[in-house]
């Protein structure tokens, strides 16, 4: 084979290989955060889909109302036995972990959800995990 179709399909193929790399990860940075964290949004949410081994299967990580964060926690899957984790948090980049069990689903506020005036709501919580407290140790 001559120089010339050899060169020519050297280039055809690196131009391919440049073609077919696979999307580089890499972290956000704050402009990534401003334009990705609409105004209408408060909570970051993840969901993390794993194998029964615990390997990784699929991340999904954006930003949500409040709605979308009030079942958080970990479920069996349907599909092939994976389990999927589902997180939220309130903050700039405060969903960096990615949920693995129910320690770590959950959904974490820096602010009160309920912004109504009076303590009625928290004396009851109060009262309430007392009577399953005595009611465990007893």
């Amino acid at each position: 084979m001559e120089a010339g179709p050899a060169l020519a399909w050297l280039l055809l193929l690196s131009l391919l290989a440049d073609c077919l790399k696979a999307a580089q990860s890499r972290d956000f940075t704050v402009k990534d955060i401003i334009y990705l964290h609409p105004s209408k949004t408060r909570y970051c949410y993840t969901q993390h889909t794993m194998e029964v081994t615990g390997n990784s299967i699929s991340v999904t990580k954006r930003c949500v109302p409040l709605e979308d964060c009030l079942s958080t926690g970990c479920r069996d899957s349907e599909h092939e036995g994976h389990k999927v984790c589902t997180s939220c948090c309130e903050g700039n980049i405060c969903n960096l972990p990615l949920p693995r069990n129910e320690t770590d689903a959950t959904f974490a506020t820096t602010s009160p959800i309920n912004q109504t005036n009076g303590h009625p709501h928290c004396m009851s919580v109060i009262v309430s995990c007392l009577w399953v407290w005595l009611g465990l140790t007893l």
